[in-house]
């Protein structure tokens, strides 16, 4: 028989695969409304200055599903497209935020309040995710260049590249520490990991 710790792990295991399974499912539903507010963010966040970016979402079921007009406004003006998958970048990392929330064996009015906080916070990594390859196409040393990082730059930037968009975990892993950050209190933890009380056994 399971420990009352162990219980409350299971449940939550449970939980969370049922949430993020459903999620992960339902993005052909929610690519349509997903897609847009992605485009939006980068919008707002890349759409201005010297060195913008556009981004436009794409018709169909593909993986790069969103295309990103570089604009170097010189004189002379440059510009050029690359494709980004707005499902990697973006939905994944909220789902799995989601979904650990949603799953954390705390009471709903605090899981309501770290969905809130959680959102927040993972809005700022994607956003980060997005900026990668933008910083990285604006700084390559052809017509488009408008940043010189030099190269401790260039390699911070193939660094951060390497370990926040093409590692295989790099959507799930800043979501569950910020997922730990706003969801859980100490005494949460001593209530999972105490040790069964012998009297009650």
């Amino acid at each position: 028989m399971l420990s009352p710790p162990a219980r409350r792990i299971a449940g939550f295991g449970l939980r969370f695969l049922l949430v993020y399974g459903a999620l992960v499912a339902a993005w052909p539903l929610l690519a349509h409304v997903h897609r847009p507010a992605y485009c939006a963010l980068g919008n707002v966040l890349f759409g201005g200055g010297e060195a913008s970016a556009r981004f436009r979402p794409l018709d169909g079921p593909q993986d790069l599903d969103i295309e990103v007009r570089l604009t170097k406004r010189g004189p002379p003006l440059v510009s050029a497209v690359m494709k980004n998958d707005s499902r990697l970048v973006g939905y994944m990392p909220l789902i799995s935020l989601v979904a650990l929330v949603l799953a954390s064996p705390i009471p709903w009015k605090r899981r309501r309040k770290a969905l809130v906080l959680g959102l927040a916070l993972v809005t700022v990594f994607v956003a980060v995710r997005m900026s990668i390859p933008i910083r990285r196409d604006f700084s390559r040393p052809d017509a488009l260049q408008v940043h010189h990082p030099g190269a401790f730059g260039r390699w911070l930037l193939d660094v951060s590249e390497r370990a926040l968009l093409d590692a295989p975990a790099s959507f799930f892993v800043v979501p569950v520490l910020i997922w730990v950050l706003v969801a859980f209190r100490r005494e949460d933890w001593e209530l999972v990991t105490r040790p069964r009380d012998p009297e009650r056994a």
